[in-house]
């Protein structure tokens, strides 16, 4: 009994673990898209979000910054990045764009998927922040 004790306590530790590995690789994610916009006029990363189990940021790059004259005259692309708590919610989200296609591109790495428009100007740099975190 003392032995299975020992066990369900390491696994829940692994698991603890694990989950905490991920987010980490989210927070990393977030970090290189902030260095990877360092110095770029028209390019932001928002704040870390939250809502209802899921964190959030989003990359946008402007495409016009020196002509626009008005808020209307911009135009932006922009990438979404969430992480969920639990991987089957990120994998039905990923389904559901697969199956739908309502986020236009979408990339899943665990619990965390980035998604943006198909045609998206900037579709290369996305992923290759994306995969020099994940490889």
């Amino acid at each position: 009994m003392k032995k299975l004790s020992v066990l369900i306590l390491a696994a829940l530790f692994l698991l603890s673990a694990c989950s905490g590995g991920i987010h980490g690789s989210f927070l990393e994610l977030y970090d290189a898209f902030i260095a990877r916009g360092e110095g770029v006029e028209g390019y932001e990363v928002t704040e870390i979000e939250s809502y209802e189990g899921m964190e959030f940021f989003a990359v946008r790059i402007c495409l016009n910054t020196d002509d626009a004259t008005s808020v209307d005259d911009f135009v932006w692309f922009e990438a979404n990045v969430l992480y969920f708590e639990d991987i089957a919610e990120a994998q039905a989200a990923y389904e559901d764009n697969q199956s739908f296609g309502l986020g236009g591109t979408c990339l899943q790495k665990d619990n965390i998927l980035i998604y943006w428009l198909t045609g998206d100007y900037f579709e290369d740099l996305y992923k290759e922040v994306f995969t020099t975190v994940f490889g």
